[in-house]
């Protein structure tokens, strides 16, 4: 949300140039949806794995 929000208000105050205001915008959101695609990941895998040592066990 910390991020979302920033980006979602600058991307509705960009005005008519959408070229520039994707430029602008694509960077910084591809890379936090990277690190959430990643963090998401992580936090799947940590369930399979506790789901594994469960069943083991």
């Amino acid at each position: 949300m910390s991020l979302n929000v920033p980006l979602n208000n600058a991307l509705d105050a960009g005005g008519a140039d959408f070229a520039a205001v994707r430029a602008r915008f694509e960077t910084a959101w591809v890379r936090w949806n990277n690190v959430r695609t990643v963090l998401s990941l992580a936090g799947f895998g940590c369930l399979v794995w506790s789901l594994v040592v469960h069943v083991r066990s």
